[in-house]
């Protein structure tokens, strides 16, 4: 008896429709799919978990970045503090420097003065007043070495300021030291 191969499309072969290979359907890619139902929600929620983390280093950073930029506003105001008493020194006649300007001085007037423009002011450093700068001066006759004749006063000053950065309970400080030589007569 002779089977009858019956072709519904002229095109399609037995195992082949149209040039591709026929494959029997199975229950194991149905349940493969299933499986996988919920993969592009989870990668999803990784990538914002990701993303979220990165936003968090940045925003880290920022604030790290100001904080320093904080930090180094203070330290030039210190400076500036510290220079503007030097240049004043220079003005000052060397045997009464000591008195003026020295924080131990017996009437220290200019540096009270001095003292009140880092408390208080445009320029003023916060928590100064907490720990008082400290002014050092050291008088003494030096020969002059270039010139190879005659005395000058020289002093020797150190200053050192300190401050606390808001929002910190660290002291910062600022010290300088300077040599104030008068000019020979």
């Amino acid at each position: 008896m002779e089977s009858k191969v019956s072709f519904r499309n002229p095109h399609e072969t037995a195992g082949h429709r149209r040039g591709r290979p026929v494959f029997a359907r199975t229950r194991a890619p149905i349940l493969a799919r299933a499986g996988m139902r919920g993969v592009a929600l989870v990668e999803a929620l990784m990538a914002i978990l990701v993303f979220s983390l990165g936003i968090l280093g940045v925003v880290g950073m920022q604030a790290r970045s100001v904080q320093m930029l904080s930090e180094a506003t203070l330290r030039t105001q210190a400076a500036q503090h510290a220079s503007d008493l030097i240049a004043e020194m220079w003005t000052t006649d060397p045997a009464q420097r000591a008195n003026l300007y020295a924080s131990a001085g017996g009437n220290p007037v200019r540096y009270e003065a001095w003292k009140n423009r880092i408390l208080s002011g445009p320029l003023s450093l916060p928590g100064a007043d907490a720990t008082p700068p400290v002014v050092v001066v050291n008088t003494v006759q030096t020969p002059y070495s270039i010139v190879g004749a005659g005395n000058s006063t020289a002093s020797n000053v150190t200053i050192t300021i300190f401050w606390t950065v808001p929002g910190s309970t660290s002291s910062n400080s600022y010290t300088t030291t300077a040599m104030i030589l008068e000019p020979q007569s």
